[in-house]
């Protein structure tokens, strides 16, 4: 049954298998952890966000595939300023410009940026001894698909939604 999975301690992929990066490291480093995370079998893993952390490993942020890619092109990417509503209005984007020099450009450019200069504040993380249910509960309300596990104040890693689906789906037939 469900109850054979009792804690979050459990099921946590370990800070040294979950993508994590210091905040002073080049977003450079954060894209190719994204883009090349592998397993130890060679399976490579595909994660939304990494985890960033201190000289001390403590965890001071996330930075989501979202926050590179708005970081990346604010121009093209980044929500319009809530203002008065004036009606419907059509807002299309000059996309031609990822085709452009100009935008490998600014993607060199973007690159040396710090993580920390990218980086979203991370979710409170969640304590390991929770339930896996609890979790789903928690990642359900908030809107995120992936919290960091911590014991005593130590980051553990983090608990994906993937992997709490994967436990409901060992105990129900869909």
């Amino acid at each position: 049954m469900l109850n054979d999975i009792k804690t979050a301690r459990e099921i946590v992929t370990p800070l040294k298998q979950y993508p994590h990066i210091r905040k002073d490291a080049p977003v450079s480093d954060a894209v190719a952890q994204l883009l090349g995370y592998c397993s130890t079998d060679g399976r490579c893993m595909y994660y939304e966000e990494i985890l960033v952390v201190d000289d001390s490993q403590r965890l001071v942020g996330r930075l989501s595939i979202r926050d590179i890619l708005t970081g990346f092109f604010p121009s093209i990417l980044a929500p319009e300023p809530a203002g008065i509503f004036g009606g419907k209005k059509a807002s299309f984007t000059d996309l031609s410009t990822l085709f452009e020099d100009s935008f490998r450009r600014e993607c060199r450019r973007q690159a040396t940026h710090t993580v920390g200069e990218f980086m979203s504040k991370a979710h409170e993380p969640i304590d390991a001894g929770i339930h896996p249910l609890h979790i789903l509960e928690i990642m359900m309300k908030d809107g995120v698909n992936s919290l960091p596990v911590t014991e005593k104040g130590v980051l553990l890693g983090a608990v994906r939604m993937t992997d709490i689906f994967r436990i409901l789906a060992t105990y129900c037939t869909i």
